[in-house]
């Protein structure tokens, strides 16, 4: 009798252990993995070349599984046989069947599940004992494997899903409504153009490079723009950019000589069937907040700042009270509509 419990116990205490495993690594996030990695190094790296393996460690779960209940239900049946008898071999069967759907399936995985962040730092060092044991059993059957499905590259979290995980935890209350749009318009920086959020052409404020500082100044006494473009002849020909406070500098020291080209930086080009993400990219890697937008000509389109980037990962316009305008695209319409109007 003693045997007969000790096997029963061993199968459903084997199958527990694996059930939970399983059910504990497959639910791991990223988060969690860092989170242990900061506490304790050891554990979260061992944690996170478990879950980075993970064919393997399943692998390994379900092997020792496997052998567990092969060895736990022939030993179990033997000893039913010789202490109850053929006649009760079947209500045995039943009964352990039971048994182990409730303790080995059911209430491990959601333990597994509930409790993982607690069980995390436990079980990475026997989970991975267990895994370079049973190597050449898991190698065996993987090499199998791939004699009937292809490997495929491992994949990751598409945009698409990260996105809706944003969506579901706003809905939850894990994230705020803002944080949620955050995730999503920055992870459709690579869809929107620039051509879409630029300002265009028509309401493009230029400074001519030969102009003098009393003649920027009579002409724009309060300078709109932190950043204007430069150019020679006409916008079509633009040169550099010119800094709001690089030019309010002089005027303080009364340089009034000065000229706009001789206080113009560097600026630069995008064409603007490129994603926001380029141009992203582009301030960042030059330090700059403007650039000039070209079509596929090359002929002046625009202009983009690091303000309109910022406004499409927001998703709402930043302006202050004495701007020209909210939303140049919409002022570009409206002219242009005045002046189609005027030509009627």
């Amino acid at each position: 009798m003693t045997a007969f419990i000790g096997a029963i116990a061993f199968t459903i205490g084997v199958s527990f252990f694996c059930s939970l495993l399983e059910a504990l690594i497959l639910s791991t996030t990223v988060g969690e993995i860092e989170a242990l990695k900061k506490s304790r190094p050891k554990r979260g790296e061992l944690l996170e070349d478990l879950k980075s393996g993970i064919a393997d460690t399943i692998s390994t779960i379900l092997t020792l599984n496997t052998i567990a209940n092969t060895l736990g239900a022939t030993l179990v049946g033997g000893l039913a046989t010789q202490l109850f008898g053929e006649v009760w071999l079947g209500v045995v069967s039943g009964l352990m069947t039971l048994a182990i759907l409730i303790f080995s399936e059911v209430i491990p995985k959601n333990i597994g599940v509930a409790y993982r962040v607690q069980l995390q730092p436990h079980i990475v060092y026997p989970l991975s004992f267990l895994r370079k044991v049973l190597h050449p059993i898991n190698y065996i059957c993987n090499l199998s494997v791939r004699f009937v499905i292809k490997e495929q590259a491992n994949e990751t979290a598409s945009d698409e899903e990260i996105k809706l995980l944003a969506e579901r935890g706003a809905k939850e209350g894990t994230l705020t409504t803002n944080e949620s749009e955050l995730i999503t318009n920055a992870l459709s920086l690579d869809e929107v153009k620039i051509a879409d959020i630029m300002t265009p052409r028509t309401v493009v404020t230029a400074l001519d490079q030969d102009m003098t500082l009393p003649e920027v100044f009579e002409k724009y006494p309060n300078i709109p723009f932190a950043r204007m473009p430069v150019f020679e002849d006409n916008i079509d020909d633009v040169i550099g950019m010119v800094r709001r406070k690089d030019l309010l500098k002089p005027k303080a020291n009364a340089q009034e000589n000065a000229t706009v080209g001789s206080l113009m930086q560097e600026i630069h080009f995008i064409p603007e069937n490129v994603s926001v993400s380029s141009a992203l990219q582009l301030f960042l890697r030059t330090h700059q907040q403007l650039a000039m937008v070209v079509d596929e000509f090359g002929s002046i389109a625009g202009v983009v700042t690091m303000e309109d980037v910022m406004e499409t990962i927001l998703g709402r316009e930043i302006f202050e009270k004495d701007d020209v305008a909210v939303d140049m695209r919409e002022l570009a319409r409206m002219r242009g509509a005045q002046k189609a109007h005027t030509h009627e």
